[in-house]
């Protein structure tokens, strides 16, 4: 579970299942936890971390770029979900809410620098988050400066769960606002670059010395295809690769591979393949046999809303029935199958859901009344209005939610970890500072 809330000091962790009418009543601080869960003589300094990558490198413009090389390595963010579901301070040492949450006062490290030696400032903080007004922050009214060291956020609406979402892997940052490569992160851009790959080398000095950023450089290469990944980490090419298919993880587990695979609030949706008739959809729901493939991918059968197992709120609608005459009637379509990771919370989940695969509800005002309720409410009655907008998605069913699967990330056993976040594949985006090697 995700650690939500933090009392004034002394600090300690809460449920994630804790009320919230203690924040909506007074004013919290937070402050920075170390994260470690072993022993630091068990970890050693040094060697390559070779990465594996689907999606394609950064070049020059890193607003894009995958989290394990953007969040995870060359930039921070304001907040950190440990991969225990404890939420520390990144740059951000510390945060205080106004009564009803809507007012936050952020407090940033002094010593956190960027790789060209300029010191962190508040106006860089303001610039790299103006540029998700317009998303993941739509919900934000104003934000000012409270000199270089500080910031105001106000928004429309109470949130308590704000801190959890500054640490979302989009809100990375940068001086003044760009993303050319130049971070506050453990590692830098290196200054000479392999032609088809990039190279991140360890940062001499950082705040986080001795509790992250255990290699001493970073490679990755883009491998859009599954075999390809697993084929570059069998011969020994690559140390860690983004998600397989379950067919190649089990050759990968044959051949002797590590695993990471943890329950978090990954989805596996499916849809008609491109050019077939729009007219099949109607079957599709029912068409999947959502327990087999269910287990295949190690997962659990769905239903259809964007809330996971790691949301309190989520609740037990059953899967709809698979019916062999509605997968007959795909006439040979075969459902294209994808994985979408939810956020969080449940209210950043929906945001998002709202915003992708479930944007065809955006409008629409039950589901929308729901949401708004259930942010202001605690309890039983925030339950409430959380079921009501899952069992809402559900029956309007605009995205077929085949499973819950894990994050599973197939590794060479020289790698070495402590225990992995359920978040997201490759330890919610943070394994290049997170392990190590022996």
């Amino acid at each position: 579970m995700i650690t939500r809330r933090r009392p004034a000091p002394p600090l300690r962790r809460l449920d994630s299942r804790v009320s919230r009418r203690g924040l909506l009543g007074a004013g919290v601080l937070a402050g920075v936890l170390a994260a470690s869960g072993v022993p630091l003589q068990a970890r050693s300094r040094g060697g390559t971390l070779r990465l594996g990558l689907s999606q394609a490198l950064p070049r020059g413009d890193w607003a894009r770029a995958p989290a394990v090389l953007a969040q995870g390595a060359v930039y921070d963010t304001l907040t950190e979900i440990g991969p225990t579901g404890e939420l520390v301070g990144e740059l951000a040492q510390g945060w205080e809410a106004a009564p009803g949450a809507k007012r936050w006062h952020v407090v940033l490290r002094r010593d956190a620098v960027f790789h060209d030696g300029t010191p962190l400032r508040a106006e860089d903080v303001l610039a790299s988050l103006a540029r998700h007004r317009d998303g993941v922050l739509a919900h934000v009214a104003a934000m000012e400066p409270q000199g270089n060291q500080a910031l105001l956020v106000s928004l429309r609406e109470g949130d308590p769960d704000f801190p959890l979402l500054l640490a979302d892997p989009r809100l990375i940052i940068g001086p003044e606002g760009r993303f050319d490569g130049t971070g506050t992160g453990l590692y830098r851009v290196a200054a000479s670059q392999p032609v088809d790959g990039l190279r991140l080398e360890r940062v001499t000095s950082h705040w986080k010395d001795g509790r992250a950023g255990w290699f001493d450089a970073i490679e990755a290469m883009t491998l859009p295809d599954p075999v390809q990944r697993l084929g570059a980490l069998l011969a020994a090419e690559v140390d860690v690769v983004d998600p397989l298919p379950p067919d190649l993880v089990q050759e990968g587990l044959a051949a002797g591979m590590g695993i990471a695979a943890v329950q978090g609030n990954r989805q596996l949706h499916a849809r008609l393949p491109h050019g077939a008739d729009p007219a099949l959809a109607a079957h599709l729901p029912h068409a999947l046999n959502r327990e087999a493939l269910a287990s295949a991918w190690g997962g659990k059968p769905a239903a259809d809303h964007p809330l996971g197992p790691l949301h309190p709120a989520l609740s037990a609608l059953p899967p709809p029935a698979f019916d062999p005459k509605a997968a007959a009637a795909l006439a040979g379509a075969v459902p294209v199958l994808t994985a979408w990771e939810g956020r969080p919370t449940e209210d950043a989940t929906f945001r998002r859901a709202l915003a992708g695969p479930w944007s065809s509800l955006r409008h629409d005002p039950a589901l929308l009344g729901h949401l708004a309720a259930a942010r202001v409410t605690e309890g039983p009655e925030r339950a409430a209005h959380y079921a009501a907008a899952q069992a809402h998605c559900a029956s309007a069913a605009p995205v077929v939610v085949v499973a819950h699967v894990p994050a599973v990330t197939l590794y060479d056993p020289s790698l070495v970890h402590d225990a992995v976040s359920p978040l997201a594949p490759l330890d919610g985006g943070r394994l290049a500072e997170r392990w190590w090697r022996v």
